[in-house]
């Protein structure tokens, strides 16, 4: 059993009376958006285009903080957070993606790291300095790895304090979602311990050692979700898997069939189910595999996952998330944005799908002209994509 514990911050004081009330205020303005019936027509109709942002670096960028304080200082996390969500709420009024009445707890896209021992920095601008020197990066050997404490492990001490601490700050006038999970893949976690060569080098020179590196961080993996379950008095239920390796040819379909599909089937096992698995690379040559996880509902179709190919592998049972490349929409034209848009529905006509994009960043020198660019795309792809919509 787990000691469950509360918040140690002090919210009594001055600083802290003055940014609850700031956050009191952007929680109403947020109830009343979600409430709106604007907000209550999105997601109702498909297929959907919405845009994703390349975050933590996107919103670092556009709202001008360091990402080391937000992902530390708790009671500015949840103020700038509420506050993106009403930006990107008053920005985007063609946006497909519905506001929410909740909140993420979050400190990256990479936490899973630290669990099995390595380290993790951040740059102002958030990017990840994720520890390329580990031991096992010199040494072939399993020993070099300790068991994964859910209480003590790597970043797992400030996971627990920042749920607390967050919770503590909404008092339950929102959903807070618990983003700080293990998601990242054993394929990813393996190939930052060893370094992308030898990892490769391995899989022909020491093919059991893989085996084994594989299926420790994957036992090492379901350990963890089984205290999780039992820390937040959860069921067991299907998980999600992020592993960007997967994308041909840095990693080659015999490799990803021998070596990491078992561990995916695994989890599976354990899960229940797997929910979705995401790579931004290329998946079009290990589709066949992955549909050999049979509780998996889609696949990805990401920018560089050939759609055409895609569609001859999947079967139509199967929805599909479609990926724009950042350039379809930072970049493109209305007329080449209407056109890709439609070669889409021409080639899924009756298929189940979602377009999305790849991570977007500010880079056409204002976020004004960020904005009006991705504004741009959602027109389109509404002329586009009206006229064929179907209910939810």
């Amino acid at each position: 059993m787990f000691d469950k514990r509360s918040s140690a911050l002090d919210l009594a004081t001055p600083t802290a009376a003055e940014s609850l009330a700031r956050i009191s205020e952007l929680i109403e303005r947020l109830s009343a958006a979600v409430a709106s019936d604007r907000n209550r027509a999105r997601g109702k109709q498909w297929p959907t285009a919405v845009f994703a942002l390349e975050d933590p670096i996107a919103s670092s960028q556009i709202h001008g903080y360091d990402i080391n304080r937000f992902y530390s200082d708790p009671f500015f996390y949840v103020e700038q957070t509420l506050r993106q969500k009403l930006w990107r709420w008053e920005n985007f009024p063609d946006d497909d993606a519905a506001l929410t009445l909740d909140l993420p707890a979050s400190l990256s896209y990479y936490p899973e790291y630290t669990f099995v021992g390595m380290g993790l920095e951040f740059t102002h601008d958030g990017v990840p300095l994720i520890q390329t020197d580990h031991p096992m990066t010199r040494s072939a050997d399993l020993r070099l790895l300790e068991p994964v404490d859910f209480a003590t492990s790597g970043w797992m001490p400030r996971v627990l304090r920042w749920w607390d601490d967050i919770n503590a700050i909404v008092a339950g006038r929102l959903k807070v979602v618990n983003q700080m999970i293990w998601w990242r893949g054993c394929l990813d976690l393996a190939i930052q311990l060893r370094g992308y060569d030898q990892f490769i080098l391995d899989t022909t020179e020491r093919p059991e050692f893989v085996h084994g590196l594989l299926r420790f961080l994957v036992e090492q993996r379901c350990r963890w979700w089984d205290a999780y379950y039992r820390y937040f008095g959860l069921p067991v239920q299907p998980t999600s898997i992020g592993d960007d390796w997967i994308n041909v040819p840095f990693i080659s379909p015999r490799l990803f069939a021998e070596f990491v599909l078992p561990r995916y089937l695994e989890l599976e096992q354990f899960h229940g189910g797997v929910a979705s698995v995401h790579s931004c690379g290329n998946q079009a040559p290990v589709q066949r595999y992955l549909l050999q996880i049979k509780s998996l509902p889609g696949l990805e179709v990401t920018a560089w996952t050939d759609l055409t190919q895609s569609l001859v592998n999947i079967p139509p049972d199967k929805r599909l998330a479609i990926a724009l490349h950042p350039n379809d929409v930072l970049f493109a034209t209305r007329e080449q944005m209407a056109a890709k848009l439609e070669f889409i529905t021409t080639s899924c006509t009756g298929r189940r799908y979602g377009i999305g994009t790849s991570g977007l960043t500010p880079i056409l020198g204002s976020t004004a002209a960020f904005v009006e660019q991705i504004r741009m795309w959602q027109a389109v792809a509404k002329e586009v994509l009206d006229p064929i919509r179907q209910p939810a």
